[in-house]
């Protein structure tokens, strides 16, 4: 946001009408005279705030993952005795935080299918963005495989590479199941959740009889 006089109450009413539009309808097809239209502001305040339809929308952006991020809770799911355990309660803690703020999640799932669309300089900020939120993940998900026992000769880089394909896969379809607006409630995720979870008792425990 341009470092100008804000009213906050019209600030958030442009955010929340932002992130509805490009939840939706995606950065190309929205129209920031809709945005303006449903904030109850005009549309030369929104580029006076703002500046441009580019810095609206990485605004949008960010404060959509900050407040969901602000309600995480990590001990929900961080503490689970595997793996497998781990990230079956991470995604079902995930679905939950999903329905708290479905706009928000539209938004940032909309913007991976957006992303190639993007100008070049919102592209790379989107980037950025969405590399810190992967290194936050990454860093979490490495701490515990490095808890873990492991046989000898196997590192925690090769676990790490094989876990994070997996987990990348299996987000990349739920991604697209969500994105019909056809799976509304962890019950409709139930099956990848569990084909997930079975994968990871293989990566965890082998494939081959004792």
């Amino acid at each position: 946001m341009k470092k100008v006089v804000t009213d906050p109450q019209k600030v958030t009413r442009i955010l929340q009408a932002a992130t509805d539009a490009f939840g939706q309808l995606g950065f190309v097809k929205t129209k920031t005279d809709q945005i303006a239209a449903t904030a109850g502001v005009s549309k030369g305040l929104i580029f006076h705030y703002f500046g441009n339809k580019q810095a609206l929308y990485l605004d949008t952006f960010k404060t959509a993952y900050q407040r969901i991020y602000a309600h995480m809770d990590p001990y929900q799911w961080q503490d689970a005795p595997g793996l497998a355990a781990m990230m079956s309660a991470a995604v079902k803690y995930e679905m939950k935080l999903q329905l708290a703020f479905p706009a928000e999640y539209r938004l940032m799932m909309q913007a991976y299918a957006d992303l190639p669309h993007f100008p070049q300089p919102l592209q790379h900020q989107i980037q950025q963005e969405t590399q810190a939120i992967s290194v936050e993940a990454n860093r979490i998900f490495r701490k515990k495989i490095e808890q873990l026992p492991r046989r000898q000769g196997i590192s925690v880089d090769d676990i790490f590479s094989v876990v994070s394909a997996l987990i990348a896969q299996q987000t990349a379809v739920t991604t697209q199941l969500i994105a019909t607006g056809k799976y509304r409630n962890f019950e409709d995720l139930k099956a990848v959740v569990d084909q997930m979870n079975r994968q990871l008792k293989i990566v965890e425990h082998g494939f081959l009889p004792d």
